[in-house]
């Protein structure tokens, strides 16, 4: 599927035997938070809808990371990655870098969105390059 995900070598494998099944890699994160550090948020997001298609009647999904889920963990992968962008931009005022204590808040807001989550540590690891693609993103005048 190319970047965007954790990676730009994602890919989708799909069991179409009786018990249908989907092996996503790391472009679902279920019940932890996600690397972001890689960039690409606008590709990632562009991936899921596609996700979405491609599994509509699969119900058993397996993520990179996190229990497996049903269809639902490519919404909640949607939704964690733009209430992620909208902390970045709040926090961010449209600067492309975020310092310490903006990293410490948005870590604090998105542990209070998945609370008990794991991977705490990766919140803050990726708000620049999020922070720089969606500085990117309203100077062209796109929408995340």
């Amino acid at each position: 599927m190319g970047p965007g995900g954790d990676c730009d070598a994602n890919s989708v494998w799909i069991l179409e035997n009786d018990a249908k099944a989907a092996f996503v890699g790391d472009l679902i994160f279920n019940g932890t938070h996600s690397y972001l550090a890689d960039g690409h948020i606008r590709d990632w997001l562009r991936n899921l809808r596609r996700l979405r298609e491609l599994l509509i009647e699969v119900p058993a999904i397996y993520p990179g990371h996190g229990s497996p889920g049903s269809f639902e963990t490519i919404l909640h992968q949607k939704t964690y990655l733009e209430t992620y962008c909208r902390a970045v931009s709040m926090i961010s005022k449209g600067s492309p870098k975020l310092n310490d204590t903006q990293k410490e808040l948005l870590t604090w807001v998105m542990e209070q969105y998945l609370p008990g989550a794991g991977l705490s540590f990766m919140i803050a690891l990726g708000a620049d390059r999020v922070a720089e693609e969606l500085a990117s993103a309203a100077d062209e005048g796109a929408v995340i």
